[in-house]
């Protein structure tokens, strides 16, 4: 029974192999769709690569110490804290840079970055 079933799986593959290598145009089109999909994913995932670069762009590490300033002059002419927010925003623990509940702490410019991801075309 073994043997037999080795032997249909084998047949159907041949005739599979056979039915794709014709050329029948329903094949044809699922190739193409298939083909779609692979270069849609492939197209999303670089996109996705390229927002994570930028992100890493957007890294305070990164920054000098004139865009700094400008950033900061940028959030005074708004009326924002140097944190991004509203003039007279108060937190609890007193900044927003450290989250008590996970424990987890960020640089001030990556806060910005978070709240105002477009801060650096706003400055030009």
């Amino acid at each position: 029974m073994k043997c037999q079933l080795q032997n249909n799986k084998k047949v159907l593959l041949l005739l599979f192999l056979l039915f794709f290598l014709s050329g029948c145009s329903s094949l044809k089109t699922l190739d193409q769709k298939l083909g779609e999909t692979f270069f849609n994913e492939k197209t999303s995932e670089i996109k996705n690569e390229k927002k994570i670069e930028k992100k890493e762009e957007l890294n305070s590490k990164n920054l000098d110490l004139e865009v700094k300033k400008k950033i900061d002059n940028w959030l005074k002419e708004n009326n924002l804290n140097k944190y991004g927010d509203p003039e007279g925003t108060y937190y609890i623990g007193g900044t927003p840079l450290f989250n008590e509940k996970t424990g987890e702490s960020m640089e001030r410019f990556e806060y910005i970055f978070k709240k105002i991801p477009d801060i650096l075309e706003k400055i030009k």
